[in-house]
């Protein structure tokens, strides 16, 4: 990705001017169509850039199956959006998000503003192959990763897997977008990729005795055994906030337990096509999250497109009274086998 990167610097200018445009629209109140313009102008001119950069992203996220450190949110915008987290972190108990807290996107409006965000679109839609129009968000997912001590007994990890596995789709194409709100970093367990082994199609699952009590609303209690995963090395998707990488459903990837004295935290955006079929699951029946939506839609919340299963009430229930199913990242006893 380094040649984008210094393709990347009239993006950190016009950001400079995003962050500065609603202080200069706030003293220029006479001509307030001036600043929207500006505004509009300024979002224009970045989707141009991530035009430009399509060469380098895509070739990267064909090659290894993941792309990352795409710039994605200014750093006024980011700030906006961690607030918005923080408010909905303090409605849990003790202040703190579970280890998954899905769809806040048909809950939160402020959240689905972000979702709607042009240049998160344009790139979803690049990397997918897909006209933007032909765009659908699958679900949301706010993943919160807080400091463990180093010497914990009992550490929180997600073993590696291939999303596309567990998620009954025809056809099975899918990718995800995971947003830093706040620094992602090899210290504070970010997403680990396995690069090259996407076009592999499934590497073989198996049992894995860590996730033996695994209620996971996005896998089995299963996982990827490491000799499937080819000689290559993992490759940490270290991200600044606002940035954002983007991996296949068929990118192994797991991560790591926070070892830092700083929280982990991401927005993760799940794409699908228009013409994938979401199927039935068996497994996690009780809690169904893949409710594709067009982000083309206006409504808030907008209009869900496909009920895979037959959905209950409590399905739906508000994000701040769900009883979030355990994660993938288990606890486990240090020393104990790891994938």
């Amino acid at each position: 990705l380094a040649p984008a990167v210094s393709k990347i610097t009239p993006l950190i200018v016009l950001d400079s001017v995003l962050t500065l445009a609603p202080a200069m629209s706030w003293t220029c109140q006479k001509i307030p169509q001036i600043m929207g313009s500006l505004m509009a102008c300024i979002i224009a001119l970045r989707l141009e850039m991530v035009g430009a950069l399509r060469s380098d992203f895509v070739d990267t996220y064909e090659k290894d199956g993941f792309v990352h450190q795409v710039p994605v949110l200014s750093s006024d915008e980011v700030g906006k959006l961690r607030t918005v987290l923080d408010q909905m972190e303090s409605q849990f108990p003790d202040g703190r998000f579970p280890a998954v807290v899905t769809n806040p996107h048909l809950e939160h409006p402020e959240v689905w503003r972000f979702v709607k965000h042009p240049v998160l679109l344009k790139t979803a839609a690049l990397l997918g192959g897909i006209p933007v129009t032909e765009l659908r968000v699958m679900g949301t997912v706010v993943f919160a990763k807080y400091p463990e001590k180093v010497d914990s007994s009992s550490k929180r990890v997600v073993v590696w897997h291939q999303d596309t596995r567990y998620w009954a789709l025809t056809p099975q194409k899918v990718w995800t977008s995971w947003l830093a709100v706040e620094a992602s970093t090899e210290a504070n367990g970010c997403v680990q990729m396995m690069p090259q082994m996407h076009r592999m199609g499934d590497l073989g699952h198996r049992p894995h005795p860590d996730l033996a009590n695994n209620t996971n609303p996005f896998a089995e209690k299963l996982a990827l055994p490491e000799e499937s995963l080819g000689p290559g090395s993992p490759v940490c998707a270290e991200l600044a906030p606002g940035e954002m990488s983007v991996h296949s459903g068929w990118t192994p990837h797991r991560s790591r337990p926070n070892l830092s004295n700083k929280r982990r935290l991401g927005l993760a955006i799940h794409w699908i096509p228009a013409n994938v079929t979401v199927g039935p699951r068996d497994i996690f029946y009780e809690h169904e999250w893949r409710l594709p939506v067009d982000p083309s839609d206006a409504n808030f919340p907008p209009q869900i497109l496909q009920f895979p299963g037959k959905l209950k009430a409590k399905d739906l229930a508000p994000i701040s009274k769900q009883v979030t199913p355990g994660p993938i990242c288990e606890s486990r006893p240090a020393g104990a086998s790891e994938l």
